[in-house]
């Protein structure tokens, strides 16, 4: 009988070994998203399952074949929630950590449900534990359940983005200050080799970024942050302040941004942007970040512009040229603008033009061309050009830092003034109800300045720019004194109101034009966040 015995407990152990032993090495049951379902294999039922209960915590192993490679700058990507949310005393004594070799993570337990990303580097030889490690135990009645959902490979990024309807999502190498603020600092060595990083961030209140030793600050109605490569030198602390942040990354671009594909960029980014980290020595092509349509050319000098923009302004704008093809001759002393701006359909029509009469361009404004269709600014339509959607505005680095703030402001005012609608009403009903008086003043001065002042939609768009191209609080002194200073040498003086000889200013004109500062700005403030003198989203600062 004890024989007997014997033999069944040591046929029952054999057949507990050969249990266990088919357990080991088998496929995972939950979606492995990289087409290797059949190459993740688990060495327990639990860690088929991907399933951990807190209060009997066992290790989940896995591992991949040898032959299984993975891709450079690559992230495994672990979604994963609990039955209930770990108890702050539980997130304070215990930590979930997946260990892959040489590399340790610990991963959140402050979500209901996760995406969490982490870099695959050279050491990870393709075996990898999820482990709970603490003190204590853990009731089961409180006790959450670690479940994973699925596993899937991502390129590489840091951050995180909580504005989601179901999981966040979360990667290492990011961490909350005291101040609330929060920081990214990824190693150089989990960088993305030789590509470049973004910036992005969503916040509900104020916010502040600093990173590669300078600030960008929000301006009220601002919500989203985003700094393309490569402003940012893929190195170095990112770190941002702020209320209700949601979103903060870094990230690789989904496409490579070959010029003269735009950069896209804040109007104070590209006022800021080095001329070094252009991607073309003459010029450098953005897209406005919240207007999507108006590409912004910045230009290394005058004398670049003029060969791209300088025909196109004769051709649109100046009296005496508008509607024909100028020869290089014909305009080669005559002054073009240091700034420009273009709507679709006039483009359209220069190089449709053009096209028609066979009319040779230079170099670069072919380069505009093959820019504009890229874009889809124009387009071709059977054979001829025609409009597409939006515009094209340009400065130069040639001009002072003061006036291509300046600049930047009046021609970014007459993009948005091409591309909608409403702000082209509001303008003229603006225009229709101005001071005679004054009126008949402003048409003076651009007649000075060459302007065709018989062609209405000019008129009203250079009123407008205008007076929004410096803050409100300089209304009175630019359009009551300076502007007024430089007809009165002229014939023009008897365009000009009464002048006050104690001042040396002529008051009508200070008022009248403050007047309409107060409501251009209100209107722009209340429609896109933005004001006399400012079509910048954010400001930028270098630190000291």
């Amino acid at each position: 009988m004890l024989r007997y015995s014997r033999v069944c407990l040591l046929f029952l152990s054999f057949g507990l070994l050969v249990f266990f032993s088919c357990e080991e090495n088998k496929p995972v049951q939950f979606p492995v998203d990289f087409d290797i379902e059949s190459s993740l294999f688990a060495k327990s039922r639990a860690a088929q399952e991907g399933r951990l209960d807190f209060s009997k915590p066992q290790k989940l192993e896995y591992n991949f074949p040898d032959t299984f490679v993975f891709p450079p700058d690559s992230s495994l990507v672990f979604e994963y929630d609990f039955g209930i949310l770990p108890s702050q005393t539980i997130r304070e004594n215990f930590s979930l950590v997946l260990n892959m070799g040489e590399v340790f993570w610990k991963l959140p337990l402050d979500d209901y449900g996760i995406h969490y990303a982490v870099p695959v580097d050279d050491s990870f030889s393709g075996s990898f534990s999820v482990t709970l490690e603490g003190t204590g135990k853990i009731e089961k009645d409180e006790a959450p359940v670690f479940q994973i959902h699925s596993l899937r490979l991502n390129e590489r990024w840091f951050g995180f983005n909580r504005n989601t309807d179901k999981y966040s999502y979360y990667t290492p190498f990011v961490y909350r200050r005291d101040d609330n603020s929060y920081v990214i600092d990824v190693p150089p060595s989990f960088m993305p080799h030789g590509r470049p990083v973004e910036i992005y961030a969503v916040f509900s209140g104020s916010g502040a970024l600093e990173f590669n030793g300078c600030r960008i600050e929000a301006f009220p109605d601002t919500k989203t942050f985003y700094i393309p490569p490569p402003l940012y030198s893929s190195s170095g602390q990112v770190i941002l302040s702020g209320e209700g942040i949601g979103v903060f990354y870094l990230d690789t671009p989904r496409e490579p941004l070959v010029f003269p594909k735009p950069l896209e960029a804040d109007p104070a980014l590209v006022i800021v942007w080095p001329q070094e980290k252009w991607r073309n020595s003459g010029y450098e092509v953005f897209r406005w970040e919240h207007f999507p349509s108006l590409l912004i050319l910045d230009f290394a000098n005058y004398a670049i512009q003029d060969r791209m923009l300088k025909r196109l302004a004769f051709f649109v704008e100046k009296a005496g040229f508008r509607g024909r093809l100028a020869a290089d001759q014909e305009i080669a002393t005559l002054h073009g603008w240091n700034a420009h701006d273009y709507r679709a359909e006039d483009l359209a029509r220069f190089f449709d033009t053009a096209r028609r009469t066979n009319f040779s361009l230079l170099d670069e404004e072919r380069e505009l061309e093959k820019i504009l269709l890229n874009e889809g600014i124009i387009r071709e339509e059977q054979g001829d050009i025609a409009a597409g959607t939006g515009g094209i505005i340009s400065i130069s680095k040639e001009s002072s830092d003061y006036l291509r703030y300046r600049f930047m402001a009046h021609e970014g005012f007459h993009g948005l003034y091409f591309i909608d609608e409403k702000f082209r009403d509001f303008s003229r009903g603006r225009w229709e109800r101005f001071s005679p008086a004054a009126k008949r003043f402003l048409v003076s001065f651009f007649g000075y300045q060459q302007y065709d002042t018989n062609d209405e939609y000019l008129m009203i768009n250079e009123f407008m720019a205008h007076i929004l191209q410096q803050p409100v609080s300089q209304a009175a002194t630019y359009f009551g004194r300076a502007l007024p200073q430089l007809l009165e040498s002229t014939w023009r003086v008897s365009s000009l109101p009464p002048k006050d000889a104690a001042t040396g200013t002529w008051p009508s004109l200070a008022a009248a034009f403050t007047e309409e500062a107060e409501a251009f700005s209100a209107y722009v403030n209340t429609r896109w966040g933005l004001a006399a003198g400012r079509v910048w989203s954010v400001s930028f600062t270098k630190l000291p």
